[in-house]
């Protein structure tokens, strides 16, 4: 089903929001989903699943800990929002000619809008890489050379950030609208909802055309 973007951006910030996250990190979440989905690429699928396999998380315990180059998280895997979210902090850093190797991350995919980010703010041609991938953003052209369905990955072991040096596969061409499936979209509403206040017996009768006067 086709969805306009300022569509896609809503619903993704409303579910992640639903989900737990901060409100900033749903404002990051509901961007990075229409930039992905802007390049016909599975984001919606992608936060989706995430929003799933987080549900009742201990947040703290899926953010990036380590010094240096090396991040992991406390509980094993790493939230990609959160932490692209701290590589656009660290943009100049990987700017200057700094490798962030990330140990167990989940979605990988989700990280790309957070590197093109921090690539556009400094003007560095970067890549971010995991086995069977390589997405790379340069002068707001973004490349991607992927085997199979390995983009769309729900967790890989080692993903790696630096300069690119090579820009293989196909450049990636912006759309307007963004296909997401009614499975997916069925899941980013159930999140959403949980943003909105429980109705009441108040509510009810305050409601449009609500009372209890008959006016036949």
């Amino acid at each position: 089903m086709s969805w306009s973007l300022n569509e896609i951006e809503s619903l993704a910030r409303k579910a992640a929001r639903g989900s737990g996250l901060s409100w900033g990190l749903a404002e990051e979440a509901g961007r990075s989903t229409r930039w992905l989905c802007a390049m016909d690429l599975p984001g919606a699928d992608c936060l989706a699943g995430l929003l799933q396999q987080n549900d009742g998380a201990d947040y703290p315990g899926l953010c990036p800990e380590g010094s240096g180059v090396a991040w992991a998280a406390p509980d094993g895997i790493l939230c990609p929002l959160i932490t692209g979210a701290a590589l656009c902090d660290r943009a100049a850093e990987l700017a200057g000619g700094r490798r962030i190797t990330l140990a167990r991350t989940a979605y990988p995919l989700l990280l790309y809008p957070h590197v093109a980010t921090a690539a556009d703010r400094t003007g560095a041609a970067l890549g971010l890489s995991w086995p069977g991938v390589l997405l790379t953003r340069k002068a707001g052209v973004s490349t991607i050379s992927a085997r199979d369905d390995t983009a769309a990955a729900t967790a890989v072991d080692t993903v790696e950030i630096s300069i690119a040096a090579e820009f293989p596969g196909v450049s990636v061409k912006r759309a307007f609208r963004g296909d997401i499936s009614p499975q997916t979209a069925g899941i980013l509403k159930e999140f959403a909802h949980r943003t909105y206040a429980p109705e009441t017996e108040e509510s009810r009768l305050g409601g449009a055309g609500a009372g209890l006067t008959d006016n036949d």
